[in-house]
């Protein structure tokens, strides 16, 4: 418990510091002290920056401290972007300072074994008996959105959509890989963290300070492999009770195996005994980072739970229903038998007689008149065989055709059912009534393959994983 607390305190330096010292900077932009320094500027962060470099005086409009020593000022969260061999040296002045959380960038560890493994070994010492929590090495570094931080070396990551997604990413190169999809959904982010080596905190120390953080809903994890896979799965099989965890594990072929080991240095073990311990945790194990972040969205939107797998479509466009159609009954979810009284209802609807079913296609009729397409949303909710909608529409962008927001908003305050919007459009040319829907908790997808994924997620978090665990409808 002792650990824990400290951990837990240790973490919250990390992602709300007031103060942070960046060792190692550098005029040399190419270099990632540089960079790191940059990024807390570039991104307006707001605590206290200090710079560090034993010959440089200013850089970037800052005074340049020789050393940590020089510092009057408590120091919360170190930032170090020196050599490896260097690294020890740079630990223990944050030990004479008293700081307790450092994120060393550096990498040439034990992903390089040898001399790696020995500076690691040295790093770990000083860590443990002066009670410093080290985020890597060898890692991208970690951001807090709504603390505007950026303790990383890539400048400019804070233009992502501020939300409630925190992730946990092995890889620094799949950490921006990872934001880069979070900006291509429209997702929001809490937090992020590239935790590299691992050298005394591993992935359960991030997911128990996600579980109480209060900005996290979700949390996403891009995995390699750990070498205290039951730490992990005690803890996310507690956690996963209230918030979800959902996994992209990668290493699963003998080539990826032979490759984490070289990265992080880490034991990738049998990709068939993680996926047994995810279900038995409750993670939701995905088949891409794509995937990854449709998951997290939907679940980090989306208010009211699926009751059930049975899912409605409405469209006025029948190739993207069928994409969803396929996508649905392939991961186990049913395709809706609507009652008899919903498509009289709808029918009565129509200017001109159509035939109906289950995706509902209301043709040109649905682009052009969004109040048929809003009011054929509510019958379609309002059916009792229905869980779980999914709507497409394919904005025009043109003042005359409005995108039926209006009345999903409506439907689903009424019906208290999830809904999933599918919006066909580039993000270059986001709909302006995608935050309004999302306020109300209809999570806003932009391909059909997106929304459909999302939504067998949202099934399976909401009907099986919780529901084996004990947690009904969410609550």
């Amino acid at each position: 418990m002792e650990r824990k607390i400290r951990i837990l305190n240790c973490l919250d330096k990390l992602f709300n510091p007031k103060s942070v010292a960046v060792i190692g900077v550098s005029e040399e932009p190419r270099k990632l002290g540089y960079q790191c320094l940059k990024a807390l500027l570039m991104d307006g962060y707001e605590g206290r920056i200090y710079p560090v470099h034993p010959r440089l005086k200013q850089l970037m409009g800052l005074r340049v401290y020789n050393s940590l020593d020089e510092i009057e000022d408590e120091i919360d969260l170190a930032v170090i972007a020196v050599s490896a061999p260097n690294v020890p040296d740079a630990l223990m002045s944050c030990a004479r300072k008293k700081i307790k959380c450092a994120i060393v960038i550096s990498s040439g560890f034990k992903e390089i074994g040898g001399m790696g493994e020995d500076l690691e070994r040295k790093i770990k010492e000083i860590a443990e008996k002066h009670k410093i929590c080290i985020v890597g090495p060898n890692c991208f570094g970690a951001a807090n959105l709504k603390a505007k931080l950026n303790a990383t070396f890539g400048p400019g990551v804070l233009k992502l959509k501020p939300g409630n997604i925190s992730i946990i990413s092995q890889s620094g190169g799949m950490t921006g890989a990872i934001l880069y999809h979070a900006l291509d959904l429209d997702a929001g982010i809490a937090k992020f963290v590239s935790v590299g080596n691992r050298c005394n905190l591993d992935f359960a120390d991030y997911i128990e300070y996600f579980y109480h953080d209060p900005d996290t809903k979700v949390i996403a994890i891009f995995l390699e492999g750990t070498e205290d896979a039951r730490r992990f799965i005690e803890v996310a099989k507690r956690v996963t009770k209230s918030k979800p965890i959902l996994v992209y594990k990668a290493g699963k072929t003998k080539t990826g195996t032979v490759g984490v080991k070289s990265h992080t240095g880490s034991l990738a073990g049998k990709p068939e005994l993680y996926s047994a311990a995810f279900k038995q945790a409750g993670i939701i194990e995905v088949q891409s980072i794509r995937e990854l972040i449709e998951g997290a969205k939907v679940l980090s939107i989306m208010k009211h739970p699926p009751r059930g797998n049975r899912v409605a479509v409405v469209t006025h466009t029948a190739g993207p229903s069928i994409v969803v159609s396929d996508i649905l009954e392939s991961r186990g979810c049913t395709i809706a038998n609507l009652s008899d009284k919903t498509i009289e209802e709808i029918r009565k609807l129509l200017p001109f007689p159509i035939p109906i079913s289950n995706p509902v296609d209301l043709l040109g009729f649905g682009y052009a008149l969004p109040e048929l397409y809003g009011e054929t949303v509510k019958r379609v909710l309002a059916d009792e065989n229905v869980d779980l909608l999914i709507t497409i529409y394919t904005p025009s962008f043109q003042p005359e055709i409005r995108v039926p927001a209006k009345e999903m908003v409506e439907a689903v305050r009424e019906y208290q059912k999830p809904l999933i919007a599918v919006l066909i459009a580039p993000l270059s040319m986001k709909p302006e009534e995608v935050e309004y829907l999302e306020n109300a908790g209809i999570p806003v997808f932009f391909d059909p393959e997106s929304g459909a994924r999302a939504a067998t997620i949202a099934i399976h978090y909401y009907t099986r994983i919780l529901k084996r665990s004990g947690v009904v409808n969410g609550t």
